[in-house]
């Protein structure tokens, strides 16, 4: 006798739900930036509850990550960027915004840089998207950091000298 390991029906649809809530976030930190957006902005935007939210991801930064590494699965993080347009249901403006908004989360935190595998190491070979963002997310972090010192930040987005 053969067993499969063919998901329950309960597994199924939450597994639906947490994919439903990826795309929402997706769109609403997009539109909203991560820092701006709120949970239940994306309860909202995924037309499920708040109980059902934090049954899935504990809290937004779980939610991050998640979308993060939707994006990566669809080549939407590491240049060059073939199409992620296409495959997030994003415009080309909504997905720069929200790129240069990952990435300037990304240069706070050790752990999502850990998710952003191989980008950081693509700007370093000279690729002027992945340089881009860098520089986006340095102007993000100055102007919306209170206190940041900027070459700091600049070395923590892998940026060696100003222009």
């Amino acid at each position: 006798m053969t067993v499969t390991n063919r998901p329950t029906r309960q597994q199924s649809r939450s597994q639906r739900t947490r994919d439903q809530i990826a795309v929402a976030a997706l769109a609403v930190f997009a539109s909203k930036g991560y820092a701006e957006a709120s949970m239940d902005d994306i309860c909202l935007a995924a037309g499920c509850s708040k109980g059902g939210l934090y049954h899935h991801f504990p809290a937004k930064r779980a939610v991050l990550e998640v979308v993060i590494e939707r994006l990566r699965a669809v080549g939407g993080l590491e240049p060059p960027l073939e199409s992620p347009s296409a495959a997030t249901g994003l415009a080309e403006w909504a997905l720069g915004r929200l790129l240069v908004d990952l990435w300037a989360e990304a240069a706070r935190s050790p752990q999502l840089q850990a998710l952003f595998t191989g980008s950081w190491a693509a700007a370093d070979n000279g690729s002027a998207l992945a340089s881009v963002l860098r520089v986006g997310a340095l102007i993000q972090q100055m102007t919306q950091t209170p206190d940041v010192e900027a070459g700091l930040a600049a070395a923590r987005l892998g940026i060696r000298q100003a222009a």
